[in-house]
């Protein structure tokens, strides 16, 4: 049995973790009218996310467990010294570039999540909960406060504070929190949970982001056709239901698109929302993603400079003025430490993959969807940004996973000792 405080002190972290809450070197909590898009590399400027802390208090307070946690020490450690290797010998001489090093350790910050989340054991829900809890209290609020600011797209300023990447990052993250939500606690907070399905559908259309509404989508079509399928009473009557939800779904994009078309001046996102959907109502390819292919063919082409910048990576990133990110991370990782870096990862992604396939049999429905999830991160939303390498993001990503490889790994245990 768990604790009241073990409890306790799980809530505080999953909240922490989730919460939309930064603050600055240079003093306090963000709070800016204007959103920030860019720090310049100014670290004293860069909003910082309270997971940052809640991850270091968590690490500190469930510390006992530290066994469990020696996969994610494991990796962070083979990872930590291949990128130190591409340091010392991806250029021609031993010089160490200053810019190079600090970009390292924003690749490795967010790893602490792994940790923490190997570090947990959630037996009674706690995470779930507090998430949900979060998102009650958060994305209602946001949602109103954009309507008050005259804007149909997010806000990012809640008054009392300002969310950073409340456009690139955040929304997939809480469409991923509200994912774990409504698979660990549909059969106990139904109610809570259907009004949450719907403010999280305006949330994710509010967004303006592929990734928030194709996953939200994905989730919603899949989860609630299987719990249909599964009654046994009138599955024709639930497959209605279900189509008329879906029908609804596309009402509301569609007032939203039409509002947004007839009156640019409700939407404060500077042209992206109708930059995006109007070009793709129109048959043409939108031009984030336009972008997005402009940036991988040019990091492609350098990578494959040489066999050195392919195995070891450049010297230094690119300077700013040219290109901050390559909007994947994998390319951007690879760019910066080569591919010999990428093998720590690619090997923790094929020892879940093999856990996964070894108790496939066994596993629970939760389980399995925190998987999918989890997958969802690496392998998709990580080819399109670079979330394993934002404090905020990254943070939570390998959260879950290290959640899934505890669930995984104590499963399997159980499964062999039975």
């Amino acid at each position: 049995m768990q604790s009241r405080n073990y409890r306790v002190t799980l809530w505080l972290i999953a909240s922490a973790l989730l919460f939309p809450l930064f603050f600055q070197l240079s003093g306090g909590i963000y709070n800016n009218p204007e959103a920030v898009i860019d720090s310049l590399g100014v670290l004293s400027t860069l909003p910082l996310p309270l997971s940052l802390l809640a991850c270091l208090f968590g690490v500190l307070a469930l510390a006992r467990n530290y066994r469990q946690a020696l996969p994610a020490m494991l990796f962070i450690g083979s990872l930590s010294a291949l990128m130190g290797v591409s340091l010392l010998f991806a250029g021609s001489d031993t010089a160490i570039e200053q810019r190079k090093v600090l970009i390292g350790l924003q690749f490795l910050l967010p790893t602490m999540g792994l940790v923490l989340g190997q570090l947990v054991r959630d037996d009674k829900n706690t995470i779930p909960t507090a998430f949900m809890w979060v998102l009650l209290a958060v994305v209602p609020f946001q949602i109103l406060a954009g309507w008050w600011q005259n804007t149909l797209t997010l806000t990012h300023n809640l008054y009392l504070f300002s969310i950073y990447q409340h456009f690139q990052f955040v929304p997939v993250i809480f469409v991923l929190a509200f994912c774990v939500v409504v698979v660990h606690l549909w059969d106990e907070y139904k109610t809570a949970l259907r009004f949450l399905t719907v403010v999280m559908g305006i949330y994710a259309i509010a967004s303006a982001s592929f990734l928030a509404i194709g996953l939200y989508s994905a989730f919603v079509l899949v989860f609630f056709l299987r719990k249909m399928w599964k009654l046994k009473t009138g599955r024709l009557v639930g497959l209605t239901v279900f189509g008329a939800g879906i029908v609804a779904a596309g009402l509301v994009v569609g007032l939203y698109y039409g509002i947004a078309q007839k009156n640019t001046s409700i939407i404060g996102d500077g042209g992206q929302y109708l930059g995006k959907f109007q070009t793709l109502a129109e048959g043409k390819m939108p031009v984030n993603v336009v972008h997005r292919l402009g940036d991988w063919k040019l990091y492609g082409d350098w990578i494959t400079e040489s066999d050195r910048t392919m195995l070891l990576g450049h010297t230094e990133p690119p300077p700013r003025e040219v290109k901050t990110s390559a909007h994947n991370w994998y390319l951007d990782f690879v760019y910066n430490f080569g591919l010999a870096s990428l093998v720590p990862l690619l090997a923790l992604m094929g020892f879940t993959a093999w856990l996964l396939l070894r108790e496939r049999r066994t596993l629970s429905g939760q389980t399995l969807w925190l998987a999918a999830l989890v997958a969802f991160m690496v392998l998709i939303d990580n080819n399109f940004k670079v979330t394993l390498r934002q404090p905020y993001p990254g943070i939570f990503a390998y959260f879950l996973w290290g959640l899934l490889l505890t669930r995984l790994r104590l499963h399997s245990r159980t499964d062999h000792a039975g």
